[in-house]
């Protein structure tokens, strides 16, 4: 940019000082008012001011093109940083969508483990309330097994007392019999007696 400054300062600046002298010139023709050095004055005025406007076209020629170049370059700039801010906004849209992504998926992660221990909790609900249901059961059969425990022990007191009549009836009875043996052999030996006396 200051390589552009430098040219358009000399053309300004030589314009300058070409048309300080045309006006150096007029007022020197003026002031020898001759013919001939009028229409020199003026010839050089004009040529003098023909080339400063060329000059001063020349330059503001340039100063557009180096603007439009500024600009150009300006909006290549932005289009560039545009295009990298872009790209920037791309590649930050597919991270987050990929954490969207995996969030969605732990989400579905945790809501299937949800299910599956609601499922599970359900479960062991049904076996605590079978595992209830099994012990009250159990409790019922015991009672029922004391109950016949002990009606059982009440028969087997009953059945020992009536084995113990029974085995005293048989005593008794042996003794009889025994008693009743040896009365008929002592009647059979008397009889036996008398046959032979």
């Amino acid at each position: 940019m200051s390589n552009r400054r430098i040219p358009r300062s000399r053309r300004a600046i030589g314009a300058v000082v070409l048309l300080i002298s045309a006006v150096v010139v007029a007022t020197a023709g003026i002031v020898v008012s001759t013919v001939p050095v009028l229409v020199a004055a003026t010839l050089y005025a004009v040529v003098v001011g023909v080339v400063a406007a060329r000059l001063l076209s020349n330059e503001m020629a340039q100063l557009r093109r180096d603007w439009a170049r500024d600009r150009a370059e300006l909006a290549d700039s932005n289009r560039n940083a545009a295009v990298t801010s872009s790209r920037e906004h791309i590649v930050f849209a597919d991270q987050m969508g990929q954490r969207v992504r995996l969030r969605d998926g732990q989400i579905a992660a945790l809501r299937d483990a949800m299910v599956t221990a609601e499922i599970e909790l359900a479960q062991a609900r049904e076996r605590v309330s079978a595992e209830r249901a099994r012990r009250a059961a159990l409790e019922a059969d015991v009672d029922s097994a004391q109950s016949d425990l002990e009606s059982a022990r009440v028969d087997l007191r009953n059945a020992s007392d009536a084995l113990a009549a029974s085995e005293s009836a048989e005593v008794q009875v042996r003794a009889e019999l025994l008693a009743w043996e040896q009365a008929a052999s002592e009647e059979t030996r008397r009889q036996h007696e008398r046959k032979l006396a």
